[in-house]
This record gives structure tokens, C-alpha cells and sequence, in this order.
């Protein structure tokens, strides 16, 4: 009697991303936003209030910051154990599904919605990898369900986070 020797290939995807792609800001894009802020800020001296001028120039300051932040590089990793985001590794049993948004060149990522209640999508850049291939491969350990864009995703990305 033979016995049929079923070939396991073991696949793996291996690529470095930015956290965020860098989009570069000029002067004039911070020009609105400081406008409004001294509007604000102006609206804040005439009615007394300390507290909410305090929180109009913090918010100016985080914006500030954060559209001036360098992105850093992630390594990324995905085979049948799971997904390692920067050795942190995600196995398929703590994920309910995944879904790849496509639509090129602005957009390259796989989302994938965790068993966790606060902050349940991960998103992940693609990069220069094969969506295909990856869907191919993550739809033998995951189901595939549409997941929708968060409404601050997309606006940050229009206004060039």
C-alpha cells in the first residue's frame, strides 16, 4: 500500500514599508490651518476664554508636529503562522477577516480586522507587493470581507497626511 505524501510549500512574504507615506508640505499648506488658529485664538482673548485658547494652540501644535513627522520603516511579514508587524506577530487566530484596498498609485494596503474591541483594523502598505498574491495566499487562514475606510482615513489622506 502507498501512501500519498501530500508536498507542503511554505510561503512567505517578506517587504519594508513606511509607516505612512510621506507627502511633502510647503509652507503654504500650513496656511490655512495657522489662519484658523489665529482666528480662533483671536475669538478666545475676546470672550475670556483661557481654556479654549489653550486647546486651539495645543491642537495647532500637535497638527504641527505630526505633519512635520518622519515615517519610520516597518518590516512586515506574512506566512502561515501569521502577520508580524515589526516582530509583533499577529496569528490568524486573533484575526476575524481581511480586505485589500486597491486603487493605485494612491492606494496599496491590506486591512485586517482583529478580535479586539477598541481599535479592531490593522492596516498594512503594500508597497511594492503583489496583491494578488497575498490575498491568494491569506484566503486559505482568513475570510475575505469587505472592510470600510474610516471617514478620517480618507480625509487624511485628501489633505495630504
Amino acid at each position: 500500500m502507498k501512501k500519498k505524501i501530500k508536498k507542503i510549500i511554505l510561503q512567505e512574504f517578506k517587504w519594508k514599508a513606511l509607516e505612512f507615506p510621506k507627502k511633502k508640505k510647503n509652507k503654504s499648506w500650513f496656511i490655512i490651518p495657522g489662519l484658523i488658529t489665529i482666528a480662533l485664538g483671536i475669538f478666545a482673548l475676546l470672550t475670556d476664554n483661557i481654556l479654549f485658547l489653550i486647546a486651539i494652540v495645543l491642537t495647532f501644535f500637535v497638527f504641527y508636529v505630526y505633519a512635520n513627522k518622519e515615517p519610520r520603516i516597518i518590516k512586515f511579514k506574512i506566512n502561515e503562522k501569521g502577520i508580524e508587524i515589526d516582530e509583533k506577530l499577529h496569528d490568524f487566530d486573533s484575526l476575524r477577516s481581511f480586505w485589500i484596498f486597491y486603487n493605485p498609485p494612491e492606494q496599496k494596503e491590506l486591512s485586517l480586522r482583529s478580535r479586539k474591541t477598541f481599535l479592531p483594523y490593522i492596516r498594512i502598505p503594500l508597497d511594492k507587493e503583489n496583491p494578488n498574491e497575498i490575498r491568494k495566499f491569506l484566503s486559505d487562514f482568513l475570510p475575505e470581507r469587505r472592510h470600510k475606510e474610516a471617514v478620517i482615513d480618507v480625509w487624511m489622506r485628501r489633505v495630504g497626511f
